[in-house]
């Protein structure tokens, strides 16, 4: 049979799958994030590297990790402004998504990035940025429990009833 000679035969149905999975060894840095805000990131026990996301063995030198808290600081590596997005964030378009180093980490996360006045001098490299969580009750233990501003904007956005600040 050649490529043009060929039909393809489809049936259109619905499937409805319920689904637990487990975080596994990353478990920690989400149930401290839904209890208690806590940004937490890993060091080697061996070279010190910080790790943020958390790694449960150094990407570097392979050893064991140990857990650390992380302030709720840091600075923009990179970024990109989005203008489509999933059902968690589609009320909040357009908002940024970015690398964002904490302060005391050695590496990035990446995270959205809301403000006010969304343009690109306030979302670029360098840029300080504060972590904002939704309020308690609201957490989940997901990465959308929490996104970062520029820094002049934290207390705008943990005055406003559905967040709070952190630290």
């Amino acid at each position: 049979m050649s490529e043009k000679d060929f039909q393809a035969h489809e049936i259109r149905d619905q499937i409805h799958i319920d689904y637990k999975y487990t975080l596994g060894g990353q478990s920690k840095f989400f149930i401290d994030l839904k209890n208690d805000k806590k940004l937490q990131g890993t060091r080697c026990k061996k070279c010190g590297k910080v790790w943020m996301p958390p790694r449960i063995a150094c990407s570097e030198c392979f050893e064991d990790t140990e857990w650390i808290e992380l302030p709720h600081t840091g600075e923009i590596m990179v970024s990109t402004i989005v203008w489509y997005t999933t059902s968690d964030f589609i009320q909040k378009v357009p908002y940024a998504v970015a690398f964002i180093k904490l302060d005391n980490a050695d590496t990035g996360m990446l995270q959205g990035v809301f403000s006010e006045n969304l343009v690109p001098s306030k979302i670029r490299k360098g840029q300080k940025v504060k972590a904002v969580f939704k309020k308690e009750g609201e957490r989940k233990g997901k990465m959308t429990d929490f996104f970062f501003v520029p820094e002049n904007e934290y207390e705008n956005w943990i005055s406003k009833p559905e967040y709070e600040g952190g630290e």
